[in-house]
């Protein structure tokens, strides 16, 4: 898995693949943070049974807090209240919007509004990665002139594909992928029981890289 910078990244993924990819990113910032994590849903992918399978240990889940929004105002309106609920309890290890443009698309709001909410939308995101430092992980419904402020907005642009050897983050510059695949059984299928395997080995690194700072350096008699 890619390791996330503080910023807004923006993820494309195949549609095929679903949103289980971005949930086993969101599950390996939790792992390897000490914060909670926030997740705003916009395209109904908010799926906290896929993400307590996917979750190496359940205590994991006690830090991540869910929430959907069902119309462009609901939507603004979490965003907005998300900012003032993490500036009341500290910086997140992690925050995820997924279809952040989907309720911008709606025809229940005229279109030169439903264009300033999405940029509302937008700034509001940007403003906790700004604010926290943290990653926010957001993804989109379509690629098109209307979703173009999020790319802008991005600091950080991944695509992940459906390869013959399983799933492949890259970024939109190339200069990020991820090219090692074990290819015995049980890995070579984009299916759940693949993220949840490699979330079990990430979880185990987090582990023993936190065992080791804790240990601090070790003296020379």
């Amino acid at each position: 898995m890619p390791d996330l910078t503080p910023g807004v990244t923006l993820v494309d993924v195949d549609d095929d693949l679903g949103v289980t990819p971005v949930q086993a990113l969101l599950l390996d910032q939790v792992l390897g943070g000490d914060g909670p994590a926030f997740w705003v849903d916009g395209a109904n992918r908010a799926n906290t049974t896929r993400l307590r399978k996917l979750a190496p240990a359940d205590r994991v889940l006690d830090r991540i807090e869910v929430a959907r929004g069902f119309t462009a105002h609901q939507h603004t309106s979490l965003l907005d209240r998300l900012a003032g609920r993490l500036d009341a309890r500290g910086s997140p290890s992690t925050v995820v919007v997924t279809g952040l443009d989907g309720m911008y698309r709606g025809a229940d709001i005229a279109d030169e509004l439903a264009e300033q909410m999405f940029i509302q939308a937008i700034a509001s995101v940007a403003r906790v990665a700004r604010v926290h430092d943290v990653p926010v992980i957001v993804t989109r419904c379509r690629e098109d002139e209307f979703s173009r402020p999020l790319r802008r907005a991005a600091v950080t642009h991944l695509e992940c594909r459906a390869t013959p050897f399983g799933p492949r983050f890259e970024d939109a510059a190339g200069e990020m992928e991820t090219l090692v695949y074990h290819t015995g059984d049980g890995w070579m299928q984009t299916t759940l029981a693949y993220w949840r395997e490699v979330l079990k080995h990430r979880a185990r690194m987090h582990e023993a890289s936190t065992l080791e700072r804790a240990a601090g350096p070790i003296g020379v008699q």
